[in-house]
């Protein structure tokens, strides 16, 4: 294809392009839209990306073909070339044609109908084989913005690469990339099993899961991961991208929450205990086998005394954790 039968200058000197069907004869998936995102026509690589044939595709919506969460991105890329005139470039997901979604960098011009004059958008993606990196600027922003980490998986090297994310997150790896040997030796041995199935899973989108990890720097910490795989680029390589919660700070949190709930309620059984001890208490000697034994315990004494006063004698008793004279003498003041 030559320069001078594609591209031309309008009035005000937008480079533009010629919308032939040049355009769309290319082994990269590429697409001829209106103004307002509607495919006009598509090659047959845009149609198998979009998983139907190029008949069922002709006429819908550019955006709604794609993933829910890229709909705002599509229409913003197709309005910026069709407003300004110029070239645009966004990342785009794709449905892709198994359980992968396929991630790739779309251009979007301006281009002019030749036949009937009418103005076009035209979108396509591009080569980023030298450059795998830039489809992977959105998730890492995404992954900051959420104080997660993001790391990848690449199957055929066995090699887990650490992407960034939330700073804290990212000093728990050192390492810009590890062996998936390393990683699971410094997984606790009751988790490893987990591991192995989150990078081996065909799934799209794994569950969460939860791993303790040993650092170097401070032991062992709570991660929670899920997994999802993408291709990279239209006919790329497919990887595993794992998110990284740490939850350690969190969990701490919660079981000191737990323990000292189980205390409250430990502590509240033991009052209720005493207090029918107490109530069905009816000799002298059940009170101060019920007070010595149990009041100390219950409400976190040292020690329990019990004085009695009968015909004007003060009669005291103890347990062993306040000597007697002592006793007496408190229960005289």
């Amino acid at each position: 294809m030559k320069d001078d039968e594609v591209i031309s200058l309008d009035d005000e000197g937008e480079r533009q392009m010629d919308a032939s069907d040049e355009l769309l004869q290319m082994a990269t998936p590429s697409a001829l839209l209106t103004l307002d995102g509607a495919i006009r026509s598509l090659n047959a690589a845009m149609a198998r990306t979009l998983g139907r044939s190029v008949e069922q595709r002709v006429g819908r919506g550019f955006g709604d073909l794609l993933p829910a969460s890229q709909l705002t991105a599509v229409k913003s890329l197709v309005a910026h070339a069709a407003t300004t005139k110029t070239v645009a470039m966004r990342v785009l997901e794709f449905p892709g044609p198994g359980t992968a979604s396929v991630v790739c960098l779309v251009e979007a011009r301006p281009v002019n109908d030749p036949v009937g004059g009418e103005s076009l958008v035209w979108v396509h993606s591009l080569n980023a084989g030298n450059d795998l990196g830039a489809l992977l600027i959105p998730f890492r922003l995404a992954a900051k913005a959420a104080n997660l980490g993001l790391c990848m998986y690449s199957p055929q090297e066995r090699e887990l690469e650490w992407l960034g994310g939330a700073p804290a997150l990212a000093a728990l790896f050192p390492e810009a990339s590890m062996s998936l040997s390393e990683v699971v030796r410094r997984v606790h041995p009751g988790d490893r099993g987990a591991l192995r199935r989150l990078v081996r899973s065909t799934a799209a989108r794994s569950p969460w899961i939860r791993l303790r990890f040993l650092t170097e720097r401070d032991g062992w910490h709570l991660l929670v991961c899920r997994a999802r795989r993408l291709i990279l680029g239209s006919g790329g390589p497919e990887r595993v991208f794992g998110v990284i919660r740490d939850d350690t700070k969190r969990e701490a949190r919660r079981r000191r929450a737990k323990d000292a709930l189980s205390a409250e309620r430990q502590r509240a059984d033991e009052i209720a205990a005493f207090s029918s001890a107490v109530m069905t208490a009816v000799t002298e000697q059940e009170v101060r086998q019920v007070v010595l034994t149990r009041l100390a315990a219950t409400f976190g004494g040292t020690g329990a005394a019990l004085a009695f006063i009968t015909q004007g004698r003060l009669r005291v008793s103890s347990d062993a954790g306040i000597p007697i004279p002592v006793a007496a003498c408190k229960a005289c003041r």
